[in-house]
């Protein structure tokens, strides 16, 4: 297929990125055919695959590793999601963060039961968190973790994580009623910013939970989830500006600059380790690009930006809010009228017929209410 680009309506080849056509040429003459002849017109091809509902792309052209895409690394997929009675929600949302800040938050289990207090987890169930490397400890492509005691005090058994580079985190909870993954995907989109893509799979033994699951809407889980993230959001986009300084300015190593005396530590030691030792010490960012973190941003309303980090372009979301704010309008006005009603029904009938007006004003108590509930939870 060809790809057109919006800008000046050029068109592409999607294999090759040669160059089919370039509107502001005449077609007649050889002048079309000089400019689509010379490589300056075409575009960087890339190989893409599509697998598991997303949109892979390797970020190397086609010109620097071939043609053969079985020749490519395999793609860091969840084989849990082929299994017949696996059940999947899905988040995706931009950050205020680095690409590191959000896999080290995800490795670190400890910060759970206090940052994320009722919401999912409790500070009580607090107990000491003892991390271990298994397999081959760190190498290139990630390593192997276990938590033997497990979240909730043991309640569900050892706790399996695997970091597989360059940015696939997993935990992995099993139990004989239900296997349930906790699944992140960090891409990197600029310094001190990501796009975390997450997955929740859930294997129920039993069918019923099953059932619940899909009878559950994606927006309605989306705003549990975006509640969660949004729990330490502001202080991770201060944090990591604080180590930055450390490092830069004190000249400290990440293990210098933060204290870590803990087996709670391990996964994030490591993947720290990893980035220094085996991934060049960042993303490989384009040639010429500023490589530092953007400017503190101290506006909560802006790190905490729901709308544009995930609902705009969210289809469930977007669709959800849309109907909310047509209901609040509907509301808005059915209460006006309502109470409209009961103040004519209260100068007509008076002390005759008490209940008529106090049963509409009371109704349009109750919408008013209910829009400014829709208000706040959208």
């Amino acid at each position: 297929g060809e790809i057109e680009c919006g800008y000046h309506g050029w068109t592409f080849k999607g294999d090759t990125g040669a160059c089919t056509n370039i509107p502001q040429l005449p077609a007649e003459g050889t002048a079309m055919d000089t400019a689509l002849a010379s490589p300056r017109s075409c575009v960087t091809p890339y190989h893409t695959q599509v697998a598991q509902g997303i949109l892979w792309v390797y970020p190397v052209s086609k010109m620097a590793c071939g043609d053969d895409i079985d020749a490519l690394p395999a793609l860091p997929l969840i084989p849990e999601l082929e299994h017949p009675d696996c059940v999947c929600q899905d988040i995706h949302r931009d950050l205020p963060m680095d690409y590191g800040t959000l896999l080290e938050n995800v490795m670190d289990v400890s910060h759970v039961p206090f940052t994320h207090h009722n919401s999912v987890g409790k500070r009580e169930n607090a107990t000491p968190v003892v991390l271990e490397m298994v397999g081959d400890g760190l190498k290139p492509g990630g390593f192997e973790g276990i938590w033997r005691e497990g979240p909730r005090n043991g309640k569900y058994g050892s706790q399996y994580t695997e970091f597989k580079a360059p940015s696939l985190m997993r935990h992995k909870l099993e139990t004989d009623q239900f296997t349930t993954l906790t699944v992140v995907y960090a891409v990197p989109t600029t310094p001190g910013r990501c796009r975390l893509m997450a997955r929740f799979p859930f294997i129920f033994a039993a069918a019923p939970p099953r059932l619940i699951f899909k009878l559950v809407p994606r927006w309605w889980s989306h705003l549990n989830q975006n509640s969660i993230l949004e729990d330490d959001q502001i202080f991770l986009h201060k944090q990591e500006r604080l180590i930055e300084i450390e490092r830069n300015v004190a000249g400290k190593s990440y293990s210098q600059a933060c204290y870590m005396p803990t087996k709670a530590d391990t996964y994030v030691g490591a993947f720290r380790r990893w980035i220094v030792e085996m991934a060049g010490g960042n993303p490989a960012w384009p040639k010429g690009m500023e490589q530092v973190l953007p400017p503190q941003e101290n506006r909560k309303q802006v790190l905490l930006d729901r709308f544009n980090a995930h609902t705009a372009s969210c289809k469930s979301c977007s669709v959800a809010l849309r109907n909310i704010t047509m209901l609040r309008k509907v509301l808005r006005v059915a209460s006006i009228v309502t109470l409209a009603l009961a103040a004519t029904a209260f100068a007509r009938l008076g002390a005759q017929s008490p209940k008529l007006s106090i049963g509409l004003a009371v109704a349009a108590a109750a919408m008013a209410g209910v829009r400014e509930w829709l208000r706040g939870g959208g």
